[in-house]
């Protein structure tokens, strides 16, 4: 299986990326976005956003192409990666469970909306893979 990162995913998640009439992109984005993240119902200004970054992938299990633009207003499978490993502790160990509903960011601006679908290694040590 190819992936994008070096870094485990912590969980898998359904996205769509929004359309430019619900406020998305101009343009198409492309697998290896780096976008922020936030929980539904989540006030950014008191919260702020999180960094954890998408890793779209096909029916196979590899990684989407980093040069092919992402469909929009598509369910999109990906796995998802918390960057800082204080935070995978000590926040989204707690709040990121199977069914939980988030958004993408590009600054202020939601740009897609997702689900997680299930946990992977987000309760687990992480090692980075070669």
């Amino acid at each position: 299986m190819k992936r994008l990162f070096l870094v485990p995913d912590d969980f898998e998640a359904e996205i769509r990326i929004f359309r430019q009439d619900e406020g998305g992109r101009k343009t198409p984005p492309f697998n290896g976005i780096r976008w922020d993240f936030s929980y539904a119902g989540d006030d950014i200004d008191e919260v702020g956003l999180h960094m954890i970054y998408p890793d779209f992938y096909d029916e196979n299990g590899d990684s989407l192409p980093t040069d092919a633009e992402l469909p929009i207003d598509t369910a999109l499978n990906a796995r998802m990666a918390v960057l800082s490993d204080e935070l995978r502790a000590t926040i989204h160990s707690h709040r990121a469970h199977q069914g939980v509903r988030f958004f993408c960011h590009e600054g202020r601006r939601r740009v897609a909306e997702g689900v997680i679908r299930g946990i992977t290694g987000l309760n687990e040590p992480r090692e980075m893979r070669e």
